[in-house]
């Protein structure tokens, strides 16, 4: 790479725009300055060494040619259909006016055409890895994965340290499905290239997609033998062992990586989970706590630090770290849970009340949302409200429990006609769960003397 950059023809051309002195370039050392930024997409002096290149060799074919693919990689796409055309009885064999006729007609969204003029290109055996690279984007284009496949694994022939062409290649078996023939053919590329980390990677996520995490497991361990430092694959070798109830290993695994991670409170948050599993609160406290240390906005490691201490059975502790959570992630709605139900336990029903409010807007489908709402509201006293709450509840639900709820709540408010029409809908509604209903509201159903044609309801 540092070969590529320090390319002495562009110095030389550098050198003389920044102090202004006359430097000869022959036509093919400017075709060779001008490809240089175009790789590089350095428009600005791609055009400044086109202009030059111009004002010397105005007729001069090979920089036109340069000219049509500044044109294309710019987007210029009238400037480039016009050189297209001009060019195209002087340049018909040419590869690189060929290539960028196909990426002309590729950004035109003709990938037909493209495909045609990159075929044409092959013929010429120049830059094929290049060239089987771009036809397999094409292919794609036209939903042939299967094509495109067979166009990047030719491009990894010529060119086996591609990534692009090997990621590609991946991309295509994901595609299709074909997670097992994917296994094969990584398995065959690193035969060919045994320290090839990338490979070794992807091969342990194509044995996650089948579940075999022992072989992930293998695949992930020469990862990082070849790449001590490779985060990824400590990651994702920590899971396997998580996916294998290995909880000890994976810890192991996560605290060796520790010495190298950037993000640390991720992996930290991981060894929590990991001690909880194995049911070890102390030591999964301590790693949760690391964690928002390293990083305050970690709003799931707050949230562990609260499960851990509601466990431990100290409330004010887990009602502490709830907020924490909260004041980092406002709209996650088991957050909220957690905040109401710890309120809850502690006797603090008027905040569990305005958390309920919240819930229901973040999570307005969830049927129980409503109902231990209204639950609430009634063990606070305040029927009126809860009766309130159970008459939206039906904007979403038509469930006979929320009709026996209303039904007991209009008789607490000594409103017996509507208790009565309310009970008798929950009874028509679900009459399989009156005696669960019963022994909830027992209340209601002893104060209630209603004659039904089945006596046998109640």
């Amino acid at each position: 790479m540092e070969d590529f950059f320090d390319n002495e023809l562009v110095n030389m051309f550098e050198e003389m725009l920044e102090e202004n002195k006359s430097i000869y370039f022959e036509a093919d050392e400017f075709c060779e300055i001008i490809s240089f930024y175009l790789d590089i997409y350095d428009f600005e002096y791609a055009l400044k060494a086109i202009d030059i290149a111009f004002s010397l060799y105005p007729n001069n074919i090979d920089i036109k040619v340069k000219q049509l693919e500044y044109f294309v990689g710019t987007e210029d796409l009238h400037n480039a259909s016009g050189l297209i055309d001009n060019l195209k009885e002087l340049c018909f064999a040419n590869t690189d006016y060929l290539i960028a006729t196909a990426r002309y007609w590729s950004l035109r969204k003709f990938p037909f055409k493209s495909i045609d003029f990159y075929l044409a290109a092959l013929k010429n055996e120049e830059d094929e890895d290049y060239i089987y690279n771009c036809l397999g984007n094409e292919y794609l284009e036209i939903n042939e994965p299967t094509l495109a496949l067979n166009s990047y694994k030719k491009a990894l022939e010529y060119n086996e340290k591609d990534e692009y062409s090997l990621f590609s290649c991946i991309h295509c078996y994901e595609i299709l499905h074909h997670h097992r023939e994917c296994i094969t053919f990584l398995n065959q590329f690193i035969d060919v290239n045994p320290y090839s980390e990338e490979a070794w990677f992807q091969l342990g996520l194509q044995y996650l997609n089948l579940n075999w995490y022992e072989k992930a497991l293998y695949a992930f361990d020469y990862t990082v033998i070849i790449n001590p430092k490779s985060i990824a694959g400590y990651t994702q070798k920590a899971f396997c062992y998580e996916k294998l109830n290995k909880w000890e290993q994976a810890i192991a695994v996560y605290s060796e990586s520790l010495v190298f991670d950037d993000t640390a409170a991720f992996t930290l948050f991981k060894i929590g989970q990991a001690y909880n599993k194995l049911r070890k609160p102390i030591q999964a406290l301590n790693s949760f706590q690391k964690a928002v240390k390293e990083d305050p906005q970690f709003d799931k490691a707050w949230f562990e630090l609260s499960d851990i201490y509601d466990t431990l059975g100290n409330n004010e502790e887990a009602l502490h770290y709830i907020k924490k959570a909260l004041d980092v992630e406002s709209k996650e709605v088991n957050y909220w849970k957690k905040y109401a139900y710890l309120n809850i336990q502690l006797g603090k029903y008027e905040e569990a009340s305005d958390s309920f409010k919240i819930i229901i807007d973040l999570e307005p489908n969830h049927f129980y949302n409503w109902l231990a709402y209204s639950e609430l509201l009634m063990s606070l006293g305040d029927y009126s409200k809860a009766a309130l709450i159970l008459h939206k509840s039906f904007e979403n639900f038509h469930r006979a429990e929320l009709y026996y709820q209303l039904s007991n709540c209009y008789f607490l408010l000594k409103n017996n006609e509507k208790s009565e029409k309310f009970l008798k809908l929950a009874l028509k509604l679900n009459p399989s769960i009156k005696q669960e209903m019963q022994e909830k509201y027992s209340i209601l159903l002893r104060g209630n003397n209603i004659k039904y044609k089945n006596p046998g309801i109640i």
